[in-house]
């Protein structure tokens, strides 16, 4: 099987999060499935750019039309990766090179994830990956499912996708002339956006995906009721025919309490208790608790 994983953050290129920590373990779990060909593809940023650990080549450009604009799109391959997941990164510096600060928080958030959704289904048609199954993540992907079947089903016609909701209380709000200035997509799909007026990226990768999961089956059954959906109780509560949990594993290379080099302390299933308390001794230390 052919699997695109696309996301905001991936470590250890970069993380705010645990959508960071899943796109590290994720995809090299999906590698290790015997058939599998899996692709990660995350923005070039300028801390990933900047760090000679991460070595690339740029394989392709071209520009993405967003809205009324053109905008430059350079498609950046990792060398050296070596677990079988090929990484490729979208370099734009108008939208992530030159951004010096955090992942988020700049005023035009929308429209640079707006473009990077739009920038991973150009990315994959050029290099030739023709993925079986789309994987996207939180709002910054959520318009994924969207672009496929508005304007890239020639490209993908039988690409399916799956939407992964890790954190609902960010959806992707933005004004309605946001639909027409910056997306461009055609107006029949102006209603799957459209909540109380606004264009909610969210709601339309719910109405839009063919799969709709959560990082575990509490949470599934948890955004149904509004105190946990921030609003999207009767979206999710439409699309439940195709909602499902699947609880986020863990790395347990990346975290393994015997070999980790952060930890004070090392420890075992047999030593766990004696571990533990150092590691917690020492954390109050260098806290002053």
């Amino acid at each position: 099987m052919r699997i695109a994983v696309l996301a905001s953050e991936g470590a250890p290129y970069i993380k705010s999060g645990g959508l960071g920590d899943v796109m590290e373990a994720l995809p090299s779990a999906l590698a290790r499935i015997p058939g599998n060909e899996v692709i990660l593809i995350l923005p070039y940023y300028k801390k990933i750019k900047e760090n000679p650990k991460f070595q690339c080549e740029r394989i392709f450009q071209f520009d993405t039309t967003l809205g009324w604009r053109q905008q430059y799109c350079g498609v950046m391959k990792l060398l050296g990766r070596t677990d079988g997941v090929q990484v490729y990164f979208i370099d734009s510096e108008y939208y992530f090179g030159a951004r010096p600060g955090a992942i988020y928080g700049d005023i035009d958030d929308g429209e640079r994830f707006a473009y990077f959704s739009k920038a991973c289904l150009d990315a994959m048609a050029a290099i030739g990956f023709i993925p079986d199954v789309i994987q996207c993540n939180d709002w910054q992907t959520a318009l994924v499912p969207t672009y496929l079947k508005a304007m890239y089903r020639g490209s993908f016609p039988n690409t399916k996708c799956m939407y992964t909701i890790h954190n609902i209380e960010y959806q992707g709000w933005a004004n309605s002339s946001f639909f027409d200035d910056v997306l461009g997509l055609p107006w029949e799909y102006r209603g799957t956006l459209d909540m109380g007026g606004s264009v909610n990226m969210m709601k339309g990768a719910i109405e839009m995906c063919d799969l709709v999961t959560t990082v575990s089956e509490t949470y599934s059954r948890e955004l149904m009721y509004p105190y946990y959906a921030h609003g999207l109780d009767g979206i999710i509560a439409n699309a439940s025919w195709k909602l499902t949990g699947i609880t986020n594993g863990i790395d347990v290379g990346t975290f393994n309490p015997e070999t980790d080099s952060a930890l004070p302390a090392h420890y075992n299933a047999d030593t766990f208790v004696e571990g533990k308390a150092a590691c917690k001794a020492a954390l109050q230390q260098e806290v002053g608790l």
